[in-house]
């Protein structure tokens, strides 16, 4: 039987993985890449890249820890800090491609032009994809079994229409054009928007403008990398178990969290949603104290902006300012697909489980990475991947365009309920948990409790590791074990460059069976 040929579109963290899940189930993956380099959207470039969408700044880190955002079979360095510098973690995926040899399967310089059924879809599910080499003008045109779209869904900049805007006579921008707050020294800024870039920025840029305003127009949720006890935020919110609790102790936790490190009410942060979940959050340790020392002032929504400043809804007005930063997010990008099969807009994107086109006939595209995280994006585009690849392989299988029609109309009726507008922003966990499943790699717990219970506690009650779905199923590596046990002393080892005299303390062992057998009981009752 002839081997299938996958179009894999895009070259970041998504194209990677699409790649290796490719080889995995025997498929002949050929990426295109429109830049002449991997990474996608952690390549730092000074200039803003045709066709980029989001863009790295000199001040990013990951905003969840390295045992929770690396790939499942790739462990980061010992090395390598708890929360990841953008330097580093581009050469994290440069030494992934490396280590699993894809690059040979990657065109650089050549960008997609269009992908379209091919004329014997209806009974092959075939594709035409027709791409650009961009040093010589050249086109080509490749029939391809099954595509993995993997190019980030975010592409055009979204810049709010003000009254008035087209009248300020100071620098405007969208973050994807912000590199560093020193090109802003003793100048008076405005940042727009309330989520992980609007404040980086504000950060950042409060550090050498003379004053930073920050305006919201729903306020935020503020969410520390560091948890109770220095422990990342993820490591403890992300488990199998806490994905279990009821809904109202899941947001007592991440509430409390939230609070614990600033005053929402006081720093002028607090949002107008009182649910967490349904709030806007943004992933940030130093905003609190940078508002408390006065180089940001918390503002809420604009009303208007005049020749130098701007007007707020509560009556304030700001002037001089001299730049206005919108971190206002963007719009859906694919234009090199039919908006009938990949929509342009939250409210009519049909992707059955955020990956496969609901309406096509035959399963030959997928989706991956069309789906914002509420904590590491990796894993959960790795899974998508996997089971993508798997589909094409047709070792899984999935139910009928009917059925994925009205599984997506469900889910699009219950986030309309549950936020009052179209969103695609999710927990890992769950989703995490249905992808593995899909392919027969979620963690075995019952046999694990029988076999290695130390390990099973780890995955039942410890942080939803990556390489949790390395255990079992296909694609399974021999080093996950290994590297789960390893996980937190790989977190702490680091950042640990001094010794100290670690004191010691006694615990009630009959305390510690009570609360395992406890746990143990909950999670039996709500498991299976």
């Amino acid at each position: 039987m002839e081997t299938k040929r996958i179009a894999v579109i895009g070259a970041g963290v998504c194209g990677l993985v699409s790649i290796k899940s490719c080889l995995e189930e025997g498929l002949h993956p050929v990426c295109y890449e429109q830049n002449n380099d991997i990474g996608g959207v952690w390549v730092y470039s000074e200039a803003l890249r045709p066709n980029q969408g989001s863009a790295v700044y000199e001040c990013l880190v990951t905003n969840s820890s390295k045992e929770m955002t690396c790939f499942s079979d790739f462990p980061m360095p010992r090395k390598t800090p708890p929360y990841v510098p953008h330097a580093t973690y581009l050469q994290y995926l440069r030494d992934y491609a490396q280590h699993f040899t894809l690059y040979p399967y990657i065109n650089f310089n050549t960008t997609v032009v269009s992908v379209s059924k091919a004329e014997d879809y209806a009974t092959t599910g075939r594709w035409e994809v027709r791409t650009r080499n961009n040093d010589t003008g050249q086109e080509n045109v490749v029939i391809f079994d099954g595509v993995m779209v993997c190019s980030g869904m975010f592409k055009d900049a979204t810049i709010p229409d003000y009254p008035g805007l087209d009248e300020f006579e100071g620098i405007t921008m969208h973050s994807n054009a912000f590199r560093s707050g020193s090109k802003f020294t003793d100048k008076n800024v405005l940042v727009v928007g309330g989520a992980h870039s609007a404040g980086d920025i504000s950060v950042d840029s409060s550090r050498f403008a003379s004053q930073v305003y920050l305006s919201m127009r729903n306020g935020t949720w503020v969410i520390p990398r560091l948890g109770f006890g220095g422990i990342p935020s993820d490591m403890m919110g992300n488990t199998r178990f806490v994905s279990k609790l009821p809904a109202a102790i899941r947001e007592f936790m991440v509430t409390n969290l939230a609070s614990s490190k600033v005053n929402h009410d006081k720093a002028g942060l607090q949002s107008k949603a009182k649910s967490f979940f349904k709030g806007c959050q943004m992933v940030n340790d130093e905003i609190g104290s940078r508002i408390y020392c006065g180089k940001i002032q918390a503002k809420p929504a604009i009303t208007r902006f005049t020749k130098s400043g701007a007007e707020f809804e509560d009556g304030s007005r700001v002037e001089d300012i001299d730049v206005v930063i919108f971190a206002t997010g963007y719009h859906l990008g694919y234009k090199f697909i039919d908006n009938s099969i990949i929509a342009d807009s939250h409210k009519d994107l049909e992707l059955y489980e955020y990956v496969f086109p609901a309406r096509l006939k035959h399963c030959t595209l997928a989706v991956v990475g069309c789906v914002a995280i509420l904590g590491a994006n990796v894993p959960v585009y790795e899974l998508q991947a996997r089971w993508a690849a798997r589909v094409f392989s047709g070792k899984a299988k999935l139910p009928g365009p009917t059925q994925r029609v009205l599984e997506v109309r469900r889910r699009q009726k219950q986030t309309l309920e549950d936020y009052g507008r179209y969103k695609t922003y999710v927990p890992p966990v769950p989703l995490q948990e249905y992808y593995a499943k899909q392919i027969g790699a979620q963690p075995r717990i019952l046999s694990l409790l029988l076999s290695d219970p130390k390990l099973a506690f780890k995955c039942l009650f410890g942080p939803a590791y990556p390489t949790t779905y390395r255990l079992h199923g296909p694609g399974s590596w021999h080093g996950a074990k290994k590297s789960i046990e390893e996980a937190w002393d790989n977190v702490i080892s680091s950042i640990r460059t001094r010794s100290v005299a670690k004191e010691k303390h006694s615990n009630s062992i009959i305390l510690k069976l009570f609360i395992v057998f406890t746990l143990v009981l909950v999670i039996v009752m709500h498991w299976i």
